[in-house]
C-alpha cells in the first residue's frame, strides 16, 4: 500500500515535485517483406554474390542484442570442389511478452443496463451487509458488515464489467490511503487497477466497424483480436498495416463516453449512501474534477493531439536519445480509436531486476522529465500508471504511451507552486505557509496540529531536493513518514486543494512511487536549481 500512502498527501494539497531525465527512442522493429506472416522473415543473399548451392536460413528469432545479421564463419572446406555452406541470421525480432488470458464481458453500453448496473450492486451489497450482520451473530455493526471482504469484492467485480467512469473513479479511490478508505476495499480497488474485462469479440468488433468502416479489415495485413492492453476506457490490440508496419490500436469501449455524467452520479449515490469515505476527501471535488478529465479522455483526437505536441516537444528539447514518444497514425484514428506506432520495451515496474546503474538511470530520467514537463513546458502526462513508461533495454530508452490525460497548467499557478516546492526543499517553513496560502492549499484559521501536519509533510517530500548527494528513495520510507499525517489531514483541513492538483499530485507521486519501487539512489537537487536559474533566479 505504499501507493495508498503517498497519494494521499499530494491530493491533499501539501507537496513538492520530483525530477526527471529525458529517455531515447526505441529500437525500431525490422520491416519484413510485404508477403512475409508477421513473425517470419525472409532473407535473400545479396544479389552480387555468388550463387551458393544450399543456403540455409535460420528460421529460429534468437534474443540477441546487435540489430544487423550475424553470419558465421564458413566452415572449414574439406574437399575443393565443394561450396562452403553458409548461415544467414535473418535480422533480431524483440521476443513478445507472452499472451495474457483476459475476462471476456459485454461492456454494458445503453443508459439503462448502466443504471441496472449500479442499482444492481447497490442492492448487493445491501443484502451482503444483512448477512454478515447475521453471521456474526449482530457482532459487527452496520459499518464492519458493510465493508466486508464479500462486498468488497462484489464493488471490484462490478466496477471491472461497468468500466468507463465507474472503473476510473475506482481507480482513482485505490491510490487512497487506509484511513480513508476501508482497507478490504482498497485491496479490491487495487486489484481493480489491474483486472479491467476485454470486450468479447463480436462488440470489439462492432466497434472497429463503427468507427473505421465494414471493411476495417482491409486497412491490415493482421489484426490481434487478443488485446495487450485494458484500462477503464479503453483496450489496446496489435495490428500490422499493409507496409508491414507494426501498430498499437486503443479501441474505447462502447457508451463509456457517453455514459460519464450519470456513472459519477450513481457512484457519488453510492458512497453517499454507504458512508465509506471521510469528509476530508471531498468526493464531491474529486467527482467534479474526474469528470472533466473523463470527457477530455475520451476524445482520442484529443489525445492524439496531445501525443503529437508531447512528440515534437520532446524533439525540441533534444531529448529523443532518452524517450520514444510514438507516432499516431491519423488516418486510422478517430474520436473512439487510436491508432499509433508500436514500440517495445516493458513497464518500468518491472525493470527492478537491472542493475542499480539502470534503475537509478530509468529513476532520474523519470524525475527530470516531470519537472521538465511542469516547469518548463507547463504541459504534462498526467497518469503516472506503471505501463506508460516503457523501458527498452536494447536501446537504453524510455517509451512514453497514454496522452488521454495531458493537460497544460496556467503560468502564474506553475509560477506558484514553484516556490512551494523551492521552499520545501530547502525547509523554509514561512515561504511554504505563505504560498500554501495564497494558493488555497490552507486558509489561514487551520487548526495548530493541521498546520504543524502541513508543513512537516511538506518538508518530507521536499527532501530528494535538498543535498546534492544522492538519495535513498527507499531507504528514506517516505510513504510511512507521510502517512503518519494522513488522519490529520482528513479531519483538519477546511478547504479542497486547487483543481490543478489532482492532476498534478496524482503525477508527481507516482514519479516518486516509481523511484521508490526501483530502489533508486539518484541526485535531484541539480534539476530543481537548474529549473531555478532557468526561470526563477
Amino acid at each position: 500500500m505504499e501507493l495508498a500512502r503517498l497519494v494521499p498527501y499530494f491530493l491533499n494539497g501539501e507537496g513538492a515535485a520530483p525530477p526527471t531525465p529525458p529517455a531515447a527512442p526505441s529500437q525500431p522493429e525490422p520491416k519484413t517483406q510485404e508477403k512475409a506472416p508477421v513473425l517470419k522473415q525472409q532473407v535473400e543473399a545479396p544479389r552480387d554474390a555468388p550463387k551458393p548451392q544450399e543456403l540455409k536460413i535460420k528460421t529460429e528469432v534468437e534474443k540477441i542484442k546487435a540489430p544487423e545479421p550475424v553470419h558465421k564463419v564458413p566452415e572449414p572446406v574439406q574437399k575443393a570442389p565443394e561450396p562452403v555452406k553458409q548461415t544467414i541470421i535473418p535480422p533480431v525480432v524483440e521476443e513478445e511478452p507472452p499472451r495474457r488470458v483476459w475476462e471476456e464481458k459485454h461492456v454494458p453500453s445503453s443508459p439503462l443496463s448502466r443504471i441496472l448496473g449500479f442499482g444492481g450492486l447497490a442492492a448487493r451489497l445491501a443484502v451482503g451487509t444483512a448477512a454478515e450482520i447475521v453471521r456474526s451473530g449482530g457482532m459487527n455493526g452496520t459499518y464492519n458488515a458493510l465493508v466486508s471482504d464479500s462486498n468488497a469484492e462484489k464493488l471490484a467485480e462490478t466496477l471491472c464489467t461497468m468500466r468507463g467512469a465507474a472503473l476510473k473513479l475506482g481507480q482513482m479511490l485505490s491510490i487512497q490511503d487506509e484511513a480513508m478508505i476501508p482497507s478490504k476495499f482498497a485491496v479490491a480497488l487495487d486489484r481493480v487497477r489491474e483486472n479491467a474485462h476485454v470486450m468479447p469479440k463480436d462488440q470489439l468488433h462492432q466497434q472497429l466497424e463503427t468507427e473505421l468502416g465494414e471493411d476495417w479489415r482491409s486497412k491490415f495485413l493482421e489484426f490481434d483480436d487478443v488485446p495487450i492492453a485494458a484500462a477503464s476506457i479503453g483496450q489496446v490490440h496489435r495490428a500490422t498495416l499493409l507496409n508491414g508496419e507494426r501498430v498499437a490500436i486503443k479501441i474505447q469501449y462502447p457508451g463509456v463516453a457517453e455514459s460519464i455524467g450519470s456513472d459519477l452520479s450513481n457512484l457519488k449515490r453510492l458512497v453517499t449512501y454507504t458512508n465509506i469515505l471521510p469528509r476530508g476527501l471531498y468526493i464531491d471535488e474529486i467527482i467534479r474534477v474526474g469528470k472533466e478529465e473523463l470527457t477530455a479522455e475520451c476524445d482520442y483526437l484529443n489525445e492524439a493531439e496531445n501525443q503529437e505536441r508531447f512528440r515534437e516537444l520532446i524533439e525540441q528539447s533534444g531529448m529523443g536519445e532518452k524517450y520514444v514518444v510514438p507516432r499516431v497514425y491519423r488516418e486510422l484514428s478517430t474520436s473512439r480509436i487510436l491508432t499509433t506506432q508500436l514500440i517495445s520495451g516493458v513497464a518500468v515496474d518491472k525493470a527492478v531486476h537491472l542493475s542499480q546503474d539502470v534503475r537509478n538511470s530509468i529513476a532520474r530520467r523519470i524525475l527530470e522529465l516531470t519537472i521538465h514537463e511542469l516547469f518548463n513546458w507547463r504541459f504534462m502526462q498526467t497518469d503516472p500508471n506503471w505501463s506508460n513508461f516503457m523501458y527498452n533495454a536494447s536501446t537504453d530508452t524510455i517509451g512514453l504511451v497514454d496522452f488521454g490525460a495531458a493537460r497544460e497548467y496556467p503560468k502564474a499557478f506553475v509560477d506558484d507552486y514553484f516556490n512551494i516546492v523551492w521552499a520545501a526543499a530547502n525547509e523554509d517553513e514561512k515561504t511554504m505557509v505563505d504560498y500554501s496560502i495564497k494558493m488555497h492549499f490552507l486558509t489561514g484559521d487551520e487548526s495548530p496540529a493541521m498546520m504543524r501536519a502541513h508543513v512537516a509533510a511538506g518538508m518530507v517530500v521536499g527532501e530528494p531536493f535538498r543535498s546534492h548527494e544522492p538519495f535513498d528513495f527507499h531507504k528514506s520510507k517516505l510513504t510511512t513518514r507521510l502517512g503518519q499525517h494522513t488522519e490529520v489531514f482528513m479531519h483538519g483541513r477546511l478547504t479542497p486543494p486547487p483543481q490543478e492538483v489532482y492532476s498534478l499530485h496524482r503525477k508527481l507521486a507516482g514519479a516518486f512511487l516509481m523511484c521508490i519501487k526501483l530502489r533508486a539512489v539518484v541526485p535531484c537537487r541539480d534539476v530543481l536549481e537548474n529549473v531555478q536559474r532557468q526561470f526563477y533566479s
